[in-house]
């Protein structure tokens, strides 16, 4: 049942600020009468520092006119200063012109007792205070259950980070490839993934993917995604296959790959996650390559002799979006020491302070210019010029490249 204000017995500390002695005492021992704290102080630089000391001072009764620091002053102070609650502020004052009030309630004043005081009005005006602090009080709980339950989501995300990033392969030397490669998620997870492993003792396979979207979302359809491609990953993608073609080795084409993974993952009006990929084989021997791609940026060949840098041309709608596609392959050849640069829209669509992005010809232009640095080192350039290029602690998209180098 809900209780009316009026009968409930409303407490609260106080905080009397009034340089005429007998008129603090006077106030103060009416107030205590009505069961509350009170506590004292002559000017407002008093009050201040009591203020600070009593963190449950909620509401502050003051006279206008005082030594020091007088009544206009110390709301001010109040409001300026960050005391960590709000605090009901009710004026003691003489002055009835409307100018007066005004520059009261200008300065952070919340309510006026006219003096001589009237202790009925006072009574009624502090009940009202009280209401309003009560109502504050309550947000301010709300606020810090809130805020715990941010720190917990925050926690959170931050060790499921910590998983994502340990699902990635390592930097490695495959059968004559070392790969490597920067993640940077845009938030705490992100929808891009990347992986690469043998198969057999001939090729590798690598693939760099971005889920449509940011955070958890995504994040998980990614772990998804990373887990099927895996070499450890679910073999069910490959059963519509016949069976002499086994999904995650050679028998099976990248164009099948995304064929296979565009029948399974094909998106809703309630989940709309697509993806864009690109998908690869490399024989390891002779540096053969065969890439698909569905929407993804189209992949750099770096030319280590001819020092030249080329789009890998491709096409294909991304996964998920519309069934029964039919993806294909580009075929091409490596020579020692030729380099393939997988990367996600994240890099060239990164804006600068003018709104401007980065773009492919940039990023082209800074892989011209690490031909001759260790593939180490070329990721640290590259991540270096978007940071430059970007100027911000954080990116508005993932961003994410893979860098392979073949050396027979």
């Amino acid at each position: 049942m809900l209780i009316p204000w009026t009968v409930i017995k409303l407490r609260m500390k106080l905080l009397i600020v009034e340089d005429a002695r007998d008129q603090r005492m006077m106030l103060s021992a009416i107030l205590r009468k009505k069961g509350h704290q009170v506590l004292e102080a002559e000017d407002g630089l008093t009050a201040l520092a009591l203020l600070e000391t009593h963190r449950d001072i909620r509401i502050v009764i003051s006279d206008w006119v005082m030594p020091e620091m007088d009544g206009i002053d110390l709301c001010k102070a109040i409001r300026n200063n960050n005391l960590g609650r709000y605090l009901y502020f009710i004026l003691l004052t003489g002055k009835t012109e409307r100018q007066s009030l005004v520059e009261g309630i200008n300065a952070g004043a919340d309510d006026f007792v006219s003096k001589p005081v009237n202790f009925n009005e006072l009574d009624a005006r502090l009940n009202s205070g009280i209401r309003i602090v009560e109502l504050e009080r309550d947000l301010e709980n709300k606020n810090q259950a809130l805020s715990d339950a941010i720190k917990t989501i925050e926690q959170d995300l931050e060790s499921a980070a910590q998983m994502q990033e340990s699902l990635l392969a390592q930097p490695a030397t495959l059968n004559n490839v070392t790969f490597d490669w920067l993640f940077k998620p845009s938030k705490h997870l992100g929808g891009d993934m990347f992986g690469y492993h043998a198969l057999g003792d001939s090729h590798v396979c690598f693939y760099q993917l971005d889920v449509a979207g940011h955070g958890i979302p995504s994040a998980l359809f990614s772990f998804t995604l990373n887990n099927i491609l895996s070499e450890t990953g679910d073999n069910a993608l490959h059963r519509d296959l016949s069976s002499e073609a086994t999904f995650g080795t050679v028998d099976v084409a990248p164009e099948q790959v995304l064929s296979l993974l565009n029948d399974r993952f094909q998106a809703s009006a309630e989940h709309m996650l697509y993806f864009t990929i690109a998908y690869g084989i490399l024989n390891t021997v002779t540096g053969g390559v065969s890439v698909s791609q569905a929407g993804h940026p189209n992949p750099f060949w770096l030319q280590r002799q001819c020092k030249t840098v080329k789009r890998v041309a491709g096409k294909g709608v991304p996964i998920g979006m519309m069934p029964d596609q039919c993806y294909e392959s580009v075929t091409f050849q490596l020579a020692p020491g030729d380099r393939l640069f997988l990367y996600s829209d994240g890099i060239t669509e990164c804006e600068n302070a003018s709104g401007e992005q980065f773009g492919e010809h940039r990023l082209e232009q800074v892989l011209s210019s690490t031909f001759d640095d260790p593939l180490s080192r070329s990721i640290t350039v590259i991540d270096q010029t978007i940071r430059s290029w970007n100027q911000q602690d954080a990116f508005d998209d993932d961003l994410t490249y893979l860098v392979l180098e073949w050396n027979p």
